[in-house]
């Protein structure tokens, strides 16, 4: 049962509960900070909108032989992979913003707007996860013993 704190409000510090009230402070600073690397990525050449506009025609790299095909091959491959880098990098200091914006306050007051945000993306990250994993996994070597990874909604089994 939780201690109530001296006024009758709240629940008391313990010993053995860990200080978790972060000052609001510092989160609002910490928000800003998010903000700001945001804002800065959407300005830069890393944006997502401007690496998707950042091509090269396959014709650049020569024609009529093995090599520049597979170069063009390589780019196309590489550049994929940043634009998918430069999107979930933008959207998780999104999410970050709003996480910390719904901490800073209370949790109740998270607007539908952003819950829907905030579960787009993490499904959308967690849809990139499997992708790759997908791609990547061995194949014919499944580990039965091996963890699965959750689904996000819980710490898991050992609370870690």
């Amino acid at each position: 049962m939780a201690e109530l704190a001296p006024d009758g409000g709240g629940s008391a510090k313990s010993p053995s509960s860990p200080d978790l009230d972060a000052p609001t402070e510092s989160l609002q600073e910490f928000k800003k900070r998010v903000d700001r690397l945001l804002t800065d990525l959407d300005k830069s050449d890393a944006a997502h909108g401007k690496i998707s506009q950042q091509t090269v025609t396959t014709a650049a790299y020569g024609q009529n032989f093995p090599e520049a095909m597979s170069l063009a091959s390589a780019y196309e491959l590489v550049h994929g992979r940043l634009q998918l880098l430069s999107r979930t990098l933008g959207e998780q200091l999104e999410a970050m913003g709003i996480t910390v914006g719904a901490a800073d306050g209370d949790y109740q007051t998270v607007d539908h707007e952003h819950a829907q945000r905030l579960k787009a993306i993490q499904e959308r990250t967690q849809n990139y996860y499997e992708q790759y994993q997908k791609e990547h996994e061995p194949k014919g070597h499944d580990k039965p013993d091996a963890p699965k990874t959750g689904d996000g909604k819980s710490s898991g089994h050992d609370g870690m």
